[in-house]
């Protein structure tokens, strides 16, 4: 399936927390510590070792210490890769694209939208450059784009780059990707009234072959008949997905939520440092940047959320999070939903908790090492400069950055 890659790639970090389970005590214990990552980049570096070593060290190390809630310490080893590799494009496409996405998904997490936009421009570049015959690799890239341009400029910008991507499979005679491409702009970007009707015209004139739109196609159908407390409807796609034996249980369904933010997190932001300045990496310009949020499922980070729009003032977002683990049942419901990790106030979690109680899922096998989910929520809001100084703060609209962990905790 041609699917946006919207986490880190590589395993491992200094994560201690147990996993869900139906009576196990067991306790997980994932990865090593930030500081072998570390030891093993130094070393790679100390012998000059080629591009895509030090970019394989780098991520590894990044994503250890993201996963340990050290987001700036995250953001500077991949900087730092960059500034290294980028040149190296050209010759190591791929792990570049990488470095790319894993930096934009890190500088989102921390409100760094200018340099999310940069780098996932750098991520679809990379591609389109170093691998020009591989059509696939570059239009799940364009999409990452469509999904990046609606979270910084809108729902019109998004359908403008879909578009794009449709036209061109149809070009190059992918008639999947087209399909794909059409049902993820009608999905996510298409005023709601428009969605089950558009839905149903693509599915109807798309092959039935063609499994991955097929798929798609179905589940956003099931997650409409949810929305709208049709069970019977709903349950009954998910029974005729299930004949497809789907290893990994995809999301199908969860209710909307909307933050709630303190309102003394305006004062308490003051007495913060201010956040890292932003790196200009990449190419190109962004412009009255917005932060618009995700809203249902399926969007460009996988979660249904909604924001509000706060006062003026700035919040406090900086090292905020929090990490849950749950089970899926073989009915497609969560169980076992518990807080393993957290860091800052978590007050303006428990709408979000009350929206993952809520999901329905895909059936999974009982006892699957596949239904036990990680899952890392990191509550942040655009940089802004402000208006009286130089001085970056948070704005006052905050969004959840979501990211999957559970691949990471299988690996180990």
């Amino acid at each position: 399936m041609i699917a946006a890659v919207l986490s880190l790639l590589l395993a491992g970090a200094a994560v201690t927390a147990p996993l869900p389970s139906s009576g196990s005590s067991d306790i997980l214990v994932i990865g090593h510590q930030v500081s072998d990552f570390k030891a093993a980049l130094q070393a790679c570096l100390a012998r000059q070792c080629p591009p895509n070593e030090d970019i394989d060290a780098s991520l590894a190390l990044a994503e250890s210490q993201l996963l340990d809630g050290k987001y700036h310490d995250a953001r500077t080893t991949l900087l730092g890769a960059l500034r290294r590799n980028k040149k190296e494009a050209d010759a190591y496409p791929v792990p570049v694209s990488d470095l790319y996405r894993a930096n934009g998904k890190v500088a989102a997490s921390l409100g760094f939208d200018r340099d999310y936009y940069l780098s996932t421009w750098g991520m679809y570049r990379t591609l389109k450059r170093g691998l020009p015959a591989e059509k696939d690799r570059q239009y799940s890239a364009l999409m990452e784009v469509a999904e990046m341009m609606y979270r910084t400029r809108g729902h019109e910008a998004a359908r403008n780059y879909y578009r794009q991507v449709i036209d061109g499979a149809r070009r190059d005679g992918r008639p999947d990707i087209a399909a794909l491409a059409e049902l993820r702009m009608t999905i996510r970007h298409l005023p709601p009234y428009m969605r089950e009707g558009e839905i149903r015209r693509i599915l109807a004139s798309t092959d039935a072959t063609l499994r991955a739109p097929i798929l798609e196609g179905k589940l956003a159908l099931a997650r409409m008949a949810y929305a709208e407390n049709d069970l019977v409807k709903g349950d009954g796609i998910v029974r005729e997905l299930a004949r497809l034996d789907i290893k990994q249980p995809i999301l199908i369904y969860a209710p909307e939520y909307t933050l709630h933010v303190q309102d003394d997190q305006a004062t308490s932001f003051a007495k913060q440092d201010p956040p890292v300045a932003e790196a200009n990496i990449g190419h190109g310009r962004i412009e009255n940047v917005r932060t618009t949020p995700n809203s249902g499922i399926g969007g460009a980070m996988g979660v249904g959320q909604n924001s509000v729009g706060m006062s003026r003032l700035p919040i406090l977002t900086e090292d905020t999070w929090l990490d849950v683990t749950f089970r899926v049942t073989p009915d497609g419901k969560v169980a076992d939903l518990a807080v393993a990790r957290s860091r800052g106030d978590t007050g303006w979690a428990a709408p979000l908790l009350n929206s993952i109680r809520g999901r329905r899922y895909t059936p999974v096998a009982e006892g699957s090492p596949a239904a036990l989910r990680r899952e890392r929520y990191t509550f942040t809001s655009g940089v802004e400069t402000g208006a009286s100084s130089h001085l970056t703060l948070h704005s006052p609209n905050p969004r959840v950055e979501y990211m999957d962990l559970s691949d990471i905790a299988s690996a180990n």
